[in-house]
């Protein structure tokens, strides 16, 4: 059994707790769901055998919702990227 408590941007209101705990509970190995908007955090207790914590995090973002470090293009990343399309255009 595992436990891990992600920050989550974009929950304003009971009803988000709501989606988030459904959708949560809605997948194979969630034990237990508490999300708290004011907080900005979502705590789940998982069967690390059954789920992992990237499909957890997922489920939440399919929601609508941002988790802190997930599924965001690092600032370098980025960089690497733009440069790479400038030096082609001027190899062009």
């Amino acid at each position: 059994m595992a436990k891990v408590t992600l920050a989550v941007s974009g929950m304003k209101c009971d009803a988000c707790e709501n989606l988030i705990r459904d959708a949560l509970m809605g997948r194979e190995g969630v034990v237990a769901v508490k999300a708290d908007h004011k907080a900005k955090c979502v705590e789940i207790d998982y069967n690390e055998n059954q789920i992992d914590l990237d499909a957890l995090k997922q489920t939440i973002v399919e929601r609508g919702f941002k988790v802190a470090g997930f599924g965001e293009e690092s600032l370098i990343a980025k960089i690497k990227a733009f440069l790479d399309k400038l030096l082609q255009f001027f190899k062009s």
